[in-house]
């Protein structure tokens, strides 16, 4: 309907101006339409709690439960109040652990939710004549909004003014190839594909500038009627959760393989059926566990929760796992590694011009707006030209809006009546359109300007096909304090820095030499010249890369991954999108880059730190080692109690624990501890070694320890069974004092996983929530001993002697483990940066 009415028509229709509406005006109409927003799909309660369920190994054990039902009926004994009361204990236990599971799922909801709130995508406007940079989904119909390359649209909107303005609109029509606006009238009944003078929500701008009245919001737009028809977005796992899901899944085929060889062997011995079901049934919960998936999720997003308070928020939880593999972190200059606060320091004129004319030119061919909306190099030439009170002209027309490419931007004005062009861009750029003799005198002085760390900029005027130079600004982008600190940890941590970025060479060695970074230096030129035998060698000796081109910084990217480097790309601009996509990890600009290079990325720097990305790095490790330490935990637990049920069941002697036992023994001793072990804090060696092998198994380096362990931990509790019913202990006494001991011997494996080094030297409390996991379930199993409960969990109590064995028995297995640790430190010893 808007797009065949005139401009004029249109405003007046919204009841707005050229100026904008007020914001008073703005909330009165958010009270009517609502906010800008798509309603977003939350997964359930009802969702949540099911998919507790969801999986092999919670089968097995309610496979489980349904065998102690059984296993009376076959004995022809029919329901017997005791099969009934293990039954019900065993389902409660089921239905504490999906609880856990489900308030671990529920706070990983609650953190991504926050994380959408932090990464809100932002629009500028005009509002009252004044232009302000607000949340999009405060837009209302006939806001003004202010549009350039790499934003993305953030409502439908009818254009109002435009130069050179194209759309990407394939999420919405399908055509890839971008679309050129227009401000004229279209057919009323005009498709969406031919509506011209229209951007739509969710479209990219690819290039140009432009200002739009703001038609419809939410789900009033295209893109809310296509979204109308999506019934539901399911969010896919990553890599992994899939690895940990097959993982489940194998231990549960090996399960069921083992009950089915130990009944085999129990037919052959002649065993009766009924205490081969409740074998299997004890075979099944011991090899269970149960709070693997669970933990793993819970993990990832406490990690997300706490690098969104670093400054970094994650896009995309497979980042995560990416992070600890990164060998080399390809860096924007500006804003990344400077301050991205730029202020003219140094100016060279042309004869026979001044520098008022010189700043007049620079503000006058800008897009900014102070005190701070717009790129920051365009701010310090407006500051620049507002300490001298130099007018500025309204821009008539964007001849030719900045681009990566082009390097260079030339406006339009009216200045006194007659038409002026303007140009402001890369001397190298703009000198190529110049005459005159001063051009060489400007190349000498502009590579001065650069060898001093100062970024250079050409103004000139153009006048009947002349291109007339005016001058030289310099502006001072100091390096952030941090960044060479930061730089000097990355290199400690085996990965390799490369600066890149679309500054004069000169400008660029200058700030790598402040900031530490070594390494030969090359322009994009030189690039452009060289063989495909001879690209690929400099990439990999060179560090810092200037007039570098979006195409050949995609070329570079694909250049590191060929030759086995895991890499993580920052960038800001729309041209950068491919990039950042590509990469292993693409880090864009939270506060100054476009909506584009976000969309593409897997991680947003609210602070546009380079520190931060090493922050990032870091943190990966220490989610990716916390992974892999409550992974180990659980696995030697559960092999230890396998081992022993299944030694117990070949050699004759009676089950070691009840099924009961086992998945109580596993509620306590798993979920707890290994959530504690997801928040151990990072090793103090973890950046000083080398990064993880991107296709490292999960468990490398782990798989002799954790089957000696798993193997102590099992003739630990063998050889204690047996002495007490050697010693005339009943089985029910025996079997308290077992499954005390292997609560107490598998929690101090939790406190062994923590660091490779002893527990001496990180010291016992350093984790407070693990303290709080391994004192819980201790205080739990100490009243079930001692209170009613224990006919219920079929447990008597303990005499003093025998508490006495197994704190001394849990003390040297605790001396055993942690002495383990000087054997294996050798081995992992060549992981360590040198």
């Amino acid at each position: 309907m808007y797009s065949a009415l005139d401009i004029n028509e249109v405003i007046t229709k919204l009841e707005s101006s050229f100026q904008g509406i007020s914001d008073n005006e703005a909330a009165t109409r958010r009270k009517k339409v609502g906010w800008n927003q798509l309603p977003r799909k939350k997964t359930s309660i009802l969702t949540l709690v099911v998919n507790q369920f969801k999986d092999v190994l919670v089968y097995i054990l309610v496979g489980a439960l349904g065998l102690s039902l059984l296993t009376p009926l076959i004995n022809g004994e029919g329901f017997s109040g005791e099969s009934l009361l293990d039954a019900s204990v065993i389902l409660a236990i089921l239905l504490l652990n999906a609880l856990l599971g489900f308030l671990q799922e529920y706070k990983a909801e609650e953190a991504i939710a926050e994380l959408r709130k932090l990464s809100a995508p932002r629009v500028r406007v005009r509002r009252e004549g004044i232009e302000q940079i607000i949340r999009s989904k405060e837009l209302v119909p006939g806001d003004i909004m202010i549009l350039e390359a790499g934003d993305r649209v953030s409502a439908d909107a009818r254009l109002i003014k435009l130069s050179q303005l194209r759309t990407n609109e394939s999420s919405l029509t399908g055509e890839a190839i971008a679309v050129s606006k227009h401000l004229r009238p279209v057919h009323q009944d005009a498709g969406l594909a031919d509506q011209n003078n229209m951007v739509f929500s969710g479209t990219l701008v690819t290039a140009g500038t432009a200002e739009a009245i703001v038609v419809a919001t939410g789900v009033s737009t295209q893109l809310g009627k296509i979204a109308k028809l999506v019934a539901s977005t399911k969010l896919p796992q990553t890599p992994l959760e899939k690895r940990m899901r097959k993982l489940s899944s194998l231990l549960g085929l090996c399960v069921i393989g083992l009950c089915v060889l130990v009944v085999v062997i129990g037919l052959i011995r002649g065993l009766p059926v009924s205490e081969l079901l409740l074998i299997g049934v004890s075979l099944a919960v011991s090899a269970v566990p149960e709070g693997l998936p669970a933990v793993v999720t819970v993990c990832l997003a406490l990690g997300v929760r706490r690098m969104a308070k670093s400054k970094a928020l994650v896009r995309r939880l497979e980042a995560l796992e990416a992070l600890g593999a990164v060998t080399v972190i390809c860096a924007d200059k500006t804003g990344t590694i400077t301050e991205n606060r730029m202020r003219v320091t140094e100016h060279w004129l042309a004869d026979g011009f001044n520098v008022q004319q010189l700043a007049h030119i620079a503000a006058s061919c800008n897009r900014a707006v102070l005190p701070n909306i717009g790129d920051p190099t365009e701010i310090g030439l407006l500051e620049f030209a507002a300490d001298l009170d130099t007018q500025r002209l309204e821009i008539v027309d964007e001849e030719v809006p900045f681009s990566s490419e082009k390097q260079y931007m030339q406006t339009k004005h009216i200045h006194q009546g007659m038409d002026v062009v303007y140009l402001k861009g890369a001397p190298e750029k703009i000198l190529q359109l110049c005459e005159g003799q001063d051009i060489s005198t400007a190349e000498k002085h502009a590579k001065a300007f650069a060898q001093s760390g100062l970024r250079v900029l050409a103004c000139a005027t153009a006048s009947s096909g002349t291109t007339t130079l005016v001058g030289l600004l310099a502006l001072e982008d100091p390096p952030r304090e941090t960044v060479a600190r930061a730089i000097e940890q990355a290199k400690t941590a085996g990965i390799q820095t490369k600066m890149i970025t679309g500054d004069h060479l000169e400008t660029a060695k200058a700030i790598a030499a402040q900031v530490g970074i070594e390494g030969g230096a090359i322009t994009g030129q030189e690039l452009k010249q060289m063989s495909k035998h001879e690209f690929p060698q400099a990439v990999r000796q060179s560090s810092v890369f200037a007039r570098i081109s979006p195409a050949q910084k995609l070329a570079i990217l694909q250049t590191l991954k060929e030759h086995g480097e895991v890499v993580a790309m920052s960038g800001d601009g729309v041209n950068d999108a491919p990039a950042l996509k590509g990469a292993h990890i693409g880090i864009a600009m939270g506060k100054n880059g476009t909506d584009v290079a976000r969309e593409a990325s897997s991680i947003v720097l609210a602070d546009d730190h380079y520190g931060t990305i090493v922050a990032a790095i870091r943190e990966g490790r220490r989610i990716y080692d916390n992974i892999r330490k409550f992974v180990v935990f659980l696995l030697r637990a559960n092999l230890d109690e396998l081992l022993f049920i299944t030694v117990a069941i070949l050699i004759g002697i009676p089950l070691p624990y009840l099924p009961l036992h086992i998945l109580w023994l596993n509620l306590m001793t798993d979920s707890l501890p290994a959530l504690a072990l997801g928040m151990e804090p990072a090793e103090p060696d973890v950046m000083q070694r080398t990064p993880t092998p991107h296709d490292e198994h999960l468990l490398h380096g782990e798989w002799t320890r954790l089957i000696l362990i798993g193997l102590w931990g099992f003739a630990v509790s063998l050889v204690y069974y047996l002495y007490l019913l050697s010693t005339g202990f009943a089985v029910e006494e025996a079997r308290t004092a077992i499954l005390m001991l292997a609560i107490l011997v598998e929690l101090t494996m939790a406190l062994n996983v923590r660091s490779r080094r002893p527990i001496w030297e990180i010291g016992f409390f350093s984790n407070k929530f693990l303290v709080w996991a391994l004192a819980f379930p201790i205080a739990l199993q100490g009243i079930i001993i001692y209170t009613p409960l224990s006919s219920v969990f079929h447990v008597v109590s303990l005499s003093t002697s025998t508490w006495v064995q197994i704190i001394a028995i849990t003390i040297i297995s605790f001396l055993v483990l942690e002495c383990s640790k000087l054997c294996s430190n050798r081995t992992y010893a060549h992981n360590v940066v040198t």
